[in-house]
């Protein structure tokens, strides 16, 4: 990835007081403000000082450090300069989303947990990026609790001090955190939600189309300010069975229950009055998968008739496209796949996942996260 930016004054003076060993900084900011470039610059500041350097993008809707919908941790080594950017993350979050509305406490927890991760591994400098979420009440809370959450020992704002101290005014007299304002880079241009969704679409293909882990990516130029468009040249992934049997969900009421047998499922046809192809019980609840989607007295009469507490009904689109994340044993997001297919007969998904990961990718599995995205 080509990494080019204009260094203004401003960038090089807070550069001097704050790239230092045993230091933490989060940059939070509107969108279009210059946030990851300015990270971009801070990191290639600190491994040109010697430092280990870690880099935490939390910027779920225009990652740069792993696909989208994920919050990526990535290290750089002064002893590997110069450094080379590209979106290969060392750890993901699976956090499922596009955007942190309604997602919160996914956001909080992917981004304590990747910067907990960046200090396990004796970083001397971590920076983390944040996304342009800070507008409206339920953004400024969210941007307080990364803060207290992180422990930063510097927030620098980007962008207009009256738009941002909404967020870091409570903090000013505290003797544990620096606050720093700079204006957006001069240079920096607006992207199109059409160059947004581009960039997204690309993103995700380089992921999923990584060979050997590493996505083969040509950069058109042009971009003054900010990381520069990254264009597809496609490579192979990989499309693998798992069967419901080896489920554990996670962020969905589906597979944490006992699967209803063939029996159960005819009853529950006759009392939907259409097909039922899949079906769990849980503590007086029901959870199923119907051929089409099931009226709201239907779903009360089934609730009534079985005695049960709570129905949840869905169809088939429920689990198209979605994306999941895939969790090993010691609780970490090790890949993330798209539901390509399911075969409610034989009880397995198709997941497509990268080629990198291998021909087994899901036999790591012990729970699999149901991301809110479905891929179009």
């Amino acid at each position: 990835m080509n990494d080019t930016y204009q260094v203004n004054q401003h960038w090089e003076k807070l550069e001097s007081r704050i790239v230092k060993p045993q230091q933490v900084v989060l940059v939070i900011g509107a969108t279009d403000v210059g946030k990851s470039t300015f990270c971009r610059f801070l990191v290639n500041s600190a491994v040109d000082r010697g430092l280990k350097t870690v880099f935490v993008d939390t910027d779920v809707g225009q990652s740069q450090i792993g696909p989208p919908t994920t919050i990526g941790m990535k290290s750089f080594d002064p002893e590997n300069s110069p450094v080379q950017f590209n979106s290969v993350a060392d750890q993901l979050y699976f956090v499922g989303d596009l955007s942190p509305h309604g997602h919160a406490l996914e956001v909080l927890t992917g981004t304590r947990l990747m910067v907990d991760r960046a200090r396990e591994t004796a970083a001397d400098f971590i920076i983390v990026d944040t996304s342009g979420y800070i507008h409206d009440a339920p953004a400024v809370i969210l941007k307080r609790h990364k803060i207290e959450l992180t422990r930063p020992n510097h927030v620098v704002c980007i962008g207009r001090s009256s738009e941002l101290e909404q967020i870091t005014a409570c903090y000013r007299q505290q003797d544990w955190l620096d606050i720093h304002y700079l204006l957006p880079h001069r240079n920096v241009r607006s992207k199109s939600s059409n160059a947004r969704s581009r960039y997204r679409k690309a993103q995700f293909e380089a992921y999923f189309d990584a060979a050997c882990g590493f996505p083969k990516l040509a950069v058109e130029s042009g971009e003054a300010c900010g990381f520069p468009e990254p264009v597809l040249q496609k490579s192979k992934n990989s499309i693998q069975s798992l069967p419901f049997e080896q489920i554990r969900g996670e962020r969905t009421p589906f597979f944490i229950g006992r699967i209803a047998n063939e029996k159960e499922l005819k009853i529950l046809s006759r009392l939907a009055e259409t097909q039922i192809d899949h079906a769990e019980w849980g503590h007086r609840t029901l959870c199923l998968i119907a051929s089409e989607r099931l009226p709201k007295a239907t779903i009360i009469h089934i609730k009534n008739y079985l005695s049960l507490t709570h129905v949840t009904a869905e169809v088939r689109a429920y689990f198209e496209r979605r994306l999941v994340g895939l969790i090993d044993t010691a609780g970490n997001t090790y890949a993330i796949g798209i539901i390509e297919a399911v075969d409610f007969q034989k009880r397995e998904f198709s997941i497509r996942f990268p080629l990198s990961k291998g021909d087994d990718a899901v036999k790591q599995a012990c729970a699999i996260q149901f991301g809110s995205y479905q891929l179009k």
